[in-house]
């Protein structure tokens, strides 16, 4: 099996292959193919318990290098950003910069969103339904987590769509391997990096009421610069958008995928088991299909020799099915209590976005069921091609009112 061969998940995530992976070999040298990065092997790990121990090991596991790397980071390839993007750091500083980004994120400041998110998923839910059908995707799942996103950063809404293409650009393979330094990967990231650098100088400028205002200004105690560098700021925008708009849409339109594959569960749901519901729906759907570690010196994981040095990537989709943790773990069920899922992380790096995720697919799903007695598909679903996230492009479907 080739978990480096993109085409292996051209139809969303392959769990066949994972079921065999945690029952076979739970950690799994992965010899590189014609598709692996810089053609070098890496550790893979499948099972729920290694995935929880890589985790919550952040100094044998680093999120920025280990052996002789200059850099490491979280992707399959070596990244650049490692060390200066924040979810590409280590403690101590990946503490400072997430304190520091984490004031963004208090529960007064998701609070004051939710009637704000409430409207705006009003609006689009209106727009839908008098149509009867939409392709969920684009017209609503794609939108809130989006224009969310937009009012925490200060980006004017009117460059959502802009700036959306390009982060789906570099998250949606649609040819070639993941990552490679194709033309149309350079344009999106040229892009991105070109918005970015002017709205941060704007932000100097001018800040207002914003995350990314904040974050300009504030200083590091104990830091040397103060203050985030151009480039670390770059990074901050760029995963911050990316994130904040990329996964919680495919929780979304996953999420309802599931239900209508299970219409029972579908029938059972009710504004009471929202809370558990999405629990589910993160774990059933995990955006985040895998992440990187770097080993920082020798140790056995799974029974295996990890050398200093090695790359070790854990698949959080993989550990979200796990059958020894998770009671019929093929099944999606919206009442599934205990759920020990891993969609948000574990650990140091424990999702920011977490609770603005949960506010935004309870506003959606509460709209949902309050307009629509059932949902039927109107089409077929199209996936995404990408190892690193799974996602829809498209769920064509069909909407029942009440």
């Amino acid at each position: 099996m080739d978990l480096t061969d993109l085409d292996n998940f051209a139809d969303g995530f392959p769990h066949e292959i994972f079921a065999r992976h945690r029952r076979e070999a739970p950690v799994y040298w992965h010899e590189p193919t014609a598709h692996t990065p810089a053609g070098e092997g890496f550790w893979s790990v499948a099972t729920h318990a290694e995935s929880l121990a890589v985790l919550s090991d952040p100094v044998t596991y680093s999120s920025e290098r280990g052996g002789d790397r200059p850099y490491g980071g979280t992707i399959l390839p070596d990244s650049p950003g490692a060390g200066l993007a924040l979810n590409m750091m280590d403690d101590p500083r990946h503490h400072r910069v997430r304190q520091l980004v984490s004031r963004g994120f208090t529960p007064r400041t998701i609070a004051r969103l939710d009637v704000e998110l409430t409207r705006r998923a009003g609006v689009l839910l209106d727009a839908v339904a008098a149509r009867g059908e939409c392709d969920f995707v684009a017209d609503v799942a794609t939108e809130l987590p989006m224009q969310a996103i937009c009012i925490l950063l200060g980006v004017p809404e009117a460059d959502r769509h802009r700036l959306f293409e390009c982060t789906d650009r570099c998250f949606d393979f649609r040819s070639g391997d993941a990552f490679e330094p194709t033309e149309e990967f350079g344009a999106a990231m040229a892009e991105l990096v070109s918005y970015g650098t002017a709205l941060i100088a704007e932000k100097r400028r001018h800040p207002t009421d914003d995350m990314l205002s904040v974050v300009v200004h504030a200083t590091l105690p104990g830091e040397d610069p103060p203050t985030l560098s151009d480039q670390e700021l770059l990074f901050f925008f760029s995963l911050l958008f990316a994130a904040g708009s990329d996964t919680t849409r495919n929780t979304a339109a996953g999420g309802l995928l599931a239900l209508i594959e299970h219409p029972t569960e579908l029938a059972r749901l009710t504004p009471g088991l929202l809370g558990t519901a999405i629990e589910e729906m993160v774990r059933w759907t995990s955006p985040s299909a895998y992440n990187r570690r770097t080993a920082t010196r020798a140790v056995e994981l799974g029974g295996r020799r990890v050398r200093a040095g090695d790359k070790v990537v854990f698949w959080e989709a993989s550990a979200n099915r796990d059958e020894r943790v998770f009671r019929e773990a093929m099944r999606f069920m919206v009442d599934r209590e205990p759920n020990p899922h891993l969609g948000f992380g574990h650990g140091v790096h424990f999702c920011l976005g977490a609770n603005l995720a949960r506010l935004e697919l309870r506003i959606l799903y509460e709209g949902l069921l309050a307009r629509f007695a059932s949902v039927t598909l109107d089409g077929r679903p199209e996936w995404t091609r990408s190892n690193k996230h799974t996602g829809l492009r498209h769920l064509p479907v069909r909407l029942h009112p009440h």
